[in-house]
């Protein structure tokens, strides 16, 4: 799937959207009753049941990869995956979407950071400028400056962070299965390795077979349709074009998205500082595409071994 890098920007700002749904939607499904582990398990499951489907149908090549590949697939999934899935749902039962979003959105500068180490890129002005200003933008949108509005909970803080972690190794290990195979492969190998993960993580005991209500049930498989199985692909889609940096940093346009879905939706009152949230990561985002230079076509391989 070759596209150019201004629709892979897109993209990722598609795929943002898609999982600023995440939050909203998990809140609702535990008001229906269902609990964090139900959510990440059965979303994941219907996200799997989807990815498989659709590539059965469109490109059956996808299900081929080398042996040597399986196990570096499997820690993959386990880590940025099912690990990733568990933090973060519980993290929102623990403490809000608020506080989950804020640490979720810190990964914008670990991945850059690794992403020179790893993938060779370069910091370059632009990244410099980028960085702090969309992170603070987030803080903002997220209304992380306002003590009331986060329920501080250890726990639940200290998975937030770990979310933070999953997000930039899933930005950089994607990076590099994706100059292997294609966004099909990646996608169907990511989400049917979870699994196993997830059923142990979960405790399948009392996790399997709940009792929830049709609502409840609509709700988990919207999450499994919606960031689970669009946003995922859109972004493994997006990431083949373009660098793992840039694309972590689009993707902070999330909290911002999921700012301006609870004001349509649920007529959600927008502050000042909000706002003004709103508009620095936009800046952050125009100042990447806006200021090209050496860092465009810069190579993404991985630094040769001394």
């Amino acid at each position: 799937m070759k596209i150019s890098k201004n629709v892979a920007y897109v993209l990722m700002g598609l795929a943002a959207l898609a999982w600023a749904t995440s939050g909203t939607l998990t809140v609702l499904a535990i008001d229906e009753g269902a609990t964090a582990n139900v959510i990440a398990l059965y979303s994941e499951i219907f996200s799997v049941a989807m990815f498989f489907t659709a590539i059965l149908i469109i490109d059956r090549r996808a299900f081929m990869i080398r042996r040597a590949d399986f196990i570096p697939f499997l820690l993959f999934s386990t880590v940025t995956g099912a690990l990733f899935s568990v933090a973060w749902y519980h993290c929102i039962d623990l403490t809000s979407v608020t506080t989950a979003v804020v640490l979720l959105c810190s990964y914008p500068s670990i991945v850059t950071v690794a992403s020179i180490f790893l993938l060779g890129e370069r910091m370059t002005a632009a990244k410099a400028v980028a960085l702090p200003t969309t992170f603070i933008g987030c803080v903002f949108v997220a209304e992380a400056y306002d003590v009331e509005a986060i329920r501080v909970n250890a726990l639940g803080i200290a998975l937030g962070v770990f979310t933070a972690f999953c997000a930039a190794a899933y930005y950089i290990w994607g990076k590099k299965f994706l100059k292997l195979y294609s966004p099909y492969t990646v996608a169907l190998y990511f989400s049917g390795l979870m699994l196993p993960a997830l059923v142990i993580l979960t405790n399948p005991a009392k996790s399997l077979l709940p009792s929830l209500s049709p609502t409840a049930w609509l709700i988990v498989f919207l999450i499994g349709l919606i960031p689970c199985t669009v946003g995922f692909f859109i972004s493994m889609v997006a990431l083949k074009r373009i660098e793992a940096s840039k694309a972590s940093i689009v993707a902070s346009l999330e909290p911002v998205m999921a700012v301006a879905l609870a004001v349509i939706i649920v007529s959600e009152a927008v502050g000042g500082l909000q706002m003004v949230g709103v508009a620095l990561v936009i800046v952050g985002i125009l100042t990447l595409r806006l200021v090209r230079r050496e860092d465009e076509d810069a190579p993404v391989e991985a630094p040769a071994k001394r």
